[in-house]
């Protein structure tokens, strides 16, 4: 890159992303780089009408002349991700280790020998946040949602896939944030292979039941009300689970799991 060339400025990058659906033009993946239909050698400035998202995998093949410039104009007009509930997947590779942070909370210490799932986060029957083993790899799966309990951005056993219809997300290194608005960050969270460290984030069922993290805190939730603030808690070496909340008001017929911090 020439060292004239200007960066992208940030509000068009934000509506390539929402004109694209948050994912790779072709592909949908939520893991994506910004690429120019026709080359910024060519036309000397950055636009949204000649901006697109491309997955390292594509981006590769155009810019090795595998996949042609009217291919990824074509995709542009109409983005894998466009009218579907949810991009397509990015895959987290499993690891040997995780660290995990919730504001200023740990949970380490848990052993896959003999289990098969830890549940980080558990509420009313659900877990919103769990550890899976196999054969002695771990991946996770996360639930993140709103303020209102709708899903925001899933991780399944390691696969990410993110709502379409949040206003922006991102995913630049290993830091993922959503926003509602240009100054409200609904999500801020390092996920990669070793770690998951979520500065803030939401976890709520319909019944506003869980626990929001923010302000360094970990936030228990009943029916929208705050419970208290939980910060600097280790939840070490538990057998099934890190933080989990039982509203028997709003779920009389769930069963508790043992050996939560809370």
């Amino acid at each position: 890159m020439s060292e004239n060339r200007p960066d992208i400025p940030e509000p068009i990058k934000r509506e390539v992303r929402q004109i694209c659906g948050f994912g790779c033009a072709i592909c949908g993946m939520p893991f994506f780089q910004y690429d120019h239909v026709e080359e910024y050698a060519v036309v000397k400035e950055h636009t949204v009408e000649n901006l697109v998202l491309l997955c390292p995998n594509h981006h590769a093949a155009k810019t090795t002349h595998k996949l042609s410039k009217e291919r990824i104009a074509e995709a542009r007009q109409k983005p894998f991700n466009i009218n579907k509930a949810h991009t397509s997947g990015f895959k987290v590779e499993p690891s040997k280790e995780l660290f995990i942070k919730l504001g200023s909370n740990l949970v380490t210490g848990w052993s896959p020998v003999g289990r098969r799932e830890h549940h980080t986060l558990w509420v009313n029957g659900r877990s919103f946040f769990t550890i899976h083993s196999d054969e002695g790899c771990l991946t996770i799966s996360v639930v993140l949602t709103d303020k209102n309990g709708n899903t925001l951005l899933l991780v399944k056993k390691g696969e990410l896939l993110v709502s379409t219809v949040a206003w922006d997300y991102t995913y630049e290194g290993d830091n993922i944030q959503i926003r509602e608005g240009l100054r409200n960050v609904l999500l801020d969270l390092d996920l990669s292979d070793t770690k998951v460290e979520i500065r803030k984030g939401i976890f709520l069922d319909k019944n506003l039941d869980g626990f929001l993290v923010q302000d360094d805190s970990l936030i228990p939730m009943v029916a929208g009300q705050n419970m208290g603030t939980l910060k600097h808690i280790h939840a070490h070496g538990l057998s099934n689970g890190g933080f989990g909340l039982l509203n028997s008001l709003s779920s009389p017929n769930i069963v508790p799991l043992d050996s939560f911090t809370i």
